[in-house]
């Protein structure tokens, strides 16, 4: 494939985050949220359940934009769990579930063949909070909903 003019250049905050990124991916931890810039595209978020290790703290003081670690209030681990115990409850009514990107609920989407109240009875059944990401039909060979990845997709 040819490219015609110039290939753009990475703004400070898309290196600090990519920056961010890589020691998340270097140093894996169920603490760990996603790394996000904000709609002012200047500033760096990531989320962290517990302190930050010392590492981290220095990678995010380097960078060339103010990065901020917010407090999460799950771990990835803690999300996935519950994420996997409303699918295991809500066969054929949840399509999909897994962490949101700061951490903070269980991200689900609906069958569309999902009762209008289904929500309301997945949030009584959750220790975690539930957000919905409305409906969201999967074919699969398998029959089995995902609970991995995040939910939504990252959003600047």
């Amino acid at each position: 494939m040819d490219f015609e003019g110039p290939i753009p250049a990475s703004t400070p905050a898309e290196d600090a985050a990519s920056a961010v990124t890589q020691w998340l991916v270097e140093n894996h931890s169920p603490d760990a949220g996603k790394v996000r810039i904000l709609a002012d595209h200047e500033t760096v978020v990531v989320y962290w359940k517990g302190d930050p290790p010392a590492d981290l703290q220095q990678i995010v003081a380097a960078q060339p934009v103010p990065v901020t670690i917010r407090k999460a209030t799950y771990s990835r681990d803690e999300l996935v769990a519950a994420a996997k115990e409303l699918i295991d409850a809500n066969r054929g009514v949840i399509t999909a579930a897994g962490p949101n990107h700061d951490l903070s609920a269980v991200w689900i989407t609906f069958s569309s063949k999902a009762p209008q109240t289904a929500l309301a009875a997945v949030r009584t059944q959750s220790a975690v909070p539930v957000e919905s990401g409305g409906v969201l039909d999967i074919k699969s060979t398998s029959g089995r909903a995902t609970t991995q990845g995040e939910y939504p997709p990252s959003q600047g």
